[in-house]
């Protein structure tokens, strides 16, 4: 497996490791010269975050309740590594609907 690759899936076990469990969405992008820019907290393309920083590799991470998105690019070839968490919603504490007696809310 190529660099590219490998950082991405640790970039990965990163963002899907936080116990923060925030919603979260950042851009790491690396320069030419190997140094490391952050873009944090803030809706950006993985497009023009890497145009805009001059970076050769760029990755995006997005963390919410639905799962965990890393997307990366680098030198024309792309990657997605995702885990979804839908099965989270069906179990809810809260109910979903009330039952109401007729009795109740029959007017006299």
């Amino acid at each position: 497996m190529d660099d590219f690759l490998e950082n991405a899936q640790r970039i990965f076990e990163v963002a899907r490791a936080d116990a923060n469990g925030a919603p979260s969405q950042f851009a790491l992008l690396v320069r030419d010269d190997g140094g490391l820019h952050f873009i944090m907290e803030s809706p950006v393309s993985i497009e023009g975050a890497s145009s805009c920083a001059g970076a050769r590799t760029a990755y995006r991470v997005t963390r919410s309740a639905q799962g965990v998105r890393v997307e990366g690019r680098s030198g024309g070839k792309d990657c997605v590594i995702e885990e979804r968490r839908g099965f989270r919603n069906l179990l809810r504490d809260q109910p979903l609907y009330f039952i109401a007696s007729p009795l109740l809310t029959a007017s006299s």
